[in-house]
């Protein structure tokens, strides 16, 4: 039998059924370009023998044609792909496909690290806060010559020093620096605190010292020049 006898024999049955190529695949469900590649037996575009199998039983079933017969000269006359390692049925689309365990738990780990470690990169790349308690204000006068510097900060592993001098903080954050004071506005204390990796904090205070004799002595040339604009305005002022 010729290659042709099998394209004929499905021809003929269509012909006295009076399906075309476009009906057939309505009633099999089978797409027209595979139909077509059957008949015509144009390998290059039909699936695998599993698919081709099934085609010819289904159009054997609606021609009412022995599919068996059908299906051996099929072979017979056919240099169809054989059936072999690759020639598999693809899955089902539809299915739900089975989670892949190992990158489940992996992705678990991977979002408890990243939650984990979230909060903690400000520790090392933001910005020290710095609280100065001690002075409260800028400028601040004072009449003693020792003073304790007093300030606080978030994050108690961040360096803290005044003057460049590193000062011990406590577990709590803060910290404290007594201090020695000169004579006059001299006294300019910069508070620094510095995060690992990170970025810098600097604040400054001034503290003005007047020793109570300073005190007192300007308090006596305050009242002295008081007294004598009294004395100019009584001078100045006419008598009737």
């Amino acid at each position: 039998m010729e290659i042709k006898n099998f394209k004929e024999t499905l021809k003929e049955a269509m012909r006295e059924k009076g399906i075309s190529i476009q009906k057939l695949s309505d009633l099999t469900e089978i797409s027209p370009k595979y139909l077509r590649a059957l008949i015509e037996n144009d390998i290059a575009n039909l699936p695998s023998t599993p698919y081709i199998k099934g085609y010819i039983n289904t159009i054997a079933e609606i021609l009412e044609i022995d599919s068996r017969v059908l299906w051996d000269d099929y072979n017979r006359l056919s240099e169809s792909k054989t059936s072999g390692e690759k020639d598999i049925l693809p899955g089902n689309r539809f299915a739900q496909k089975s989670l892949n365990k190992k990158g489940l738990f992996v992705g678990i780990i991977i979002l408890l690290l990243i939650a984990f470690i979230a909060p903690k990169i400000s520790d090392f790349f933001g910005k020290p806060s710095l609280e100065i308690l001690a002075p409260s204000q800028d400028k601040l006068n004072v009449s003693n010559p020792n003073f304790t510097l007093k300030g606080k900060i978030g994050n108690p592993q961040d360096k803290v020093t005044i003057n460049s001098a590193e000062v011990v903080v406590l577990p709590d954050g803060s910290f404290e620096q007594n201090v020695a004071l000169e004579e006059g506005p001299q006294n300019t204390f910069e508070f620094k605190v510095k995060r690992f990796l990170g970025r810098e904090t600097t604040n400054s205070r001034t503290i003005i010292y007047k020793s109570p004799a300073t005190q007192k002595e300007e308090n006596n040339n305050n009242e002295k020049q008081s007294s004598t604009s009294t004395k100019e305005i009584s001078t100045s002022t006419p008598t009737n």
